[in-house]
C-alpha cells in the first residue's frame, strides 16, 4: 500500500524520477487471463482522448456492458459508433454525465441505480487544463471551477458505492479507479486555520493553473486515502491511477496561447507516452492490481503517495477535507450511504 512507501515519497516528487519513469520504462501488457465477461464497465470523460482509447482496451476484455459517461451525449454517440465498427458485437450504452454539475451527477447515479443490475468496474477519467480562475453555480451559490471538480468526482465515487459492492459473498470486489495525476506529488494545502479548507481555495489573486491543477488531484487522492479506510476492499476496492503525461490527448485543448502550445507539444514530445500505452495503466490500476492497492496511487505498480501526506500537517488537512466534503455533499444523503456501505 501506498501508505508503506513513505520513504520514496521525496524522489517520486522530482522531475529526474518522473523523467526515468516516462522515457525508460514501459507500461507492461495486460496479462492474457484478464476478461470482463459478463461483467459492466463505466469509463467517464470517454469520448476523447485517454478515456475513448480507455473503452476501447476494456472492450478487447469481452464486457457485457461498456457505459460511457460523456459530458455531450451527441459527440458521445459519434464516438461510440466508431467502437460499435470495431467491435459489433459489443453493446456500448452513452450516459449523459457532466462532472460540473451537482445535478447531472445525481441524475446520473440514480439512473445507474434504477437500470443497472450491478456495476462492476468505474473508471472515472476527466481532465482538462484551465489557465484561468472560473466560477460556476451550483446549490444556489457560485463556487471555484476547481472546487466542483473535486467534489463532483467525490460525490459520483460516493454514490456508485452501492451499486459496486457485490450481489453475493462468492462475487469479486467492485472496482473504483480515479484517474489522477503526478502534478499532486509535490503540492501541499496549507492551513486556513478557522476558515474551511475548500473555501481557501476561492482567492482570484493566488491564482496559478498549474498550481491549482495539482492541488485539485492532492485533495483527490488525500479523499480516496481517507474513502479507503471506510470500505472494505472486499467489497469495493478504489485507488487512484496515474497515466502520467501522454501525447495526443485533448488535456490541454482550452490552451490558447500559441507559444505554450509551442512548449506542450514539446514537452509531450519528449516525454509522452502513446495513449494505447497510458490508457493501458487504467485497466492495470482497475483489473490487475489487488486489494493491496486498496486507497493507493498507482499505476502498474501501487506507487507513494504525495509526500505532503505522509506529514502531520497532510494528515490533518486529510481530516478537514473528509469533514468539509461530507459536509459540502449532505444535501445528496452521502453520509447515510457511506455508514450503509461500511
Amino acid at each position: 500500500m501506498s501508505a508503506q512507501l513513505e520513504q520514496k515519497a521525496s524522489y517520486e516528487a522530482t522531475f529526474a524520477h518522473n523523467f526515468w519513469k516516462q522515457t525508460l520504462s514501459r507500461v507492461p501488457p495486460i496479462p492474457t487471463h484478464t476478461n470482463l465477461t459478463g461483467k459492466t464497465v463505466l469509463v467517464t470523460g470517454s469520448n476523447v482522448g485517454l478515456g475513448l482509447e480507455a473503452v476501447r482496451n476494456v472492450l478487447r476484455l469481452r464486457p457485457s456492458l461498456v457505459i460511457m459517461g460523456v459530458r455531450s451525449v451527441d459527440k458521445g454517440e459519434k464516438a461510440a459508433a466508431v467502437l460499435r465498427r470495431e467491435f459489433p458485437d459489443a453493446r456500448i450504452e452513452v450516459w449523459e454525465l457532466d462532472m460540473e454539475s451537482f445535478r447531472s451527477v445525481q441524475a446520473f447515479a440514480t439512473r445507474a441505480e434504477r437500470e443497472l443490475d450491478r456495476l462492476h468496474v468505474a473508471i472515472l477519467n476527466a481532465g482538462l487544463a484551465k489557465l484561468k480562475f472560473e466560477r460556476v453555480e451550483e446549490g444556489g451559490r457560485h463556487e471555484v471551477t476547481m472546487q466542483v471538480n473535486y467534489l463532483s468526482t467525490a460525490l459520483l465515487s460516493l454514490l456508485l458505492l452501492p451499486k459496486l459492492k457485490p450481489t453475493t459473498s462468492s462475487s469479486e470486489p467492485g472496482r473504483l479507479s480515479i484517474v489522477n495525476s503526478g502534478a499532486s506529488l509535490g503540492m501541499s494545502v496549507e492551513d486556513p486555520g478557522d476558515e474551511r479548507l475548500l473555501d481557501s481555495f476561492d482567492r482570484p489573486e493566488k491564482f496559478d493553473a498549474f498550481a491549482y491543477y495539482g492541488l485539485s488531484k492532492l485533495l483527490v487522492m488525500m479523499f480516496v486515502a481517507k474513502l479507503a479506510q471506510m470500505i472494505n476492499p472486499k467489497e469495493v476496492i478504489v485507488n487512484c491511477t496515474d497515466p502520467g503525461a501522454t501525447k495526443g490527448t485533448a488535456f490541454f485543448r482550452n490552451v490558447n496561447s500559441w507559444i505554450m502550445n509551442i512548449g506542450v507539444r514539446a514537452f509531450m514530445g519528449l516525454i509522452g507516452r502513446r495513449m494505447p500505452d497510458a490508457s493501458r495503466i487504467y485497466l492495470h490500476s482497475s483489473l490487475v492490481l489487488g486489494e493491496e492497492s486498496h486507497g493507493s496511487w498507482t499505476d502498474w505498480i501501487i506507487r507513494c503517495w504525495p509526500k505532503t501526506m505522509y506529514t502531520d500537517q497532510g494528515r490533518k488537512m486529510s481530516e478537514k477535507l473528509w469533514d468539509e466534503t461530507l459536509e459540502e455533499l449532505k444535501f445528496a444523503g452521502v453520509k447515510g450511504k457511506l455508514q450503509n456501505d461500511t
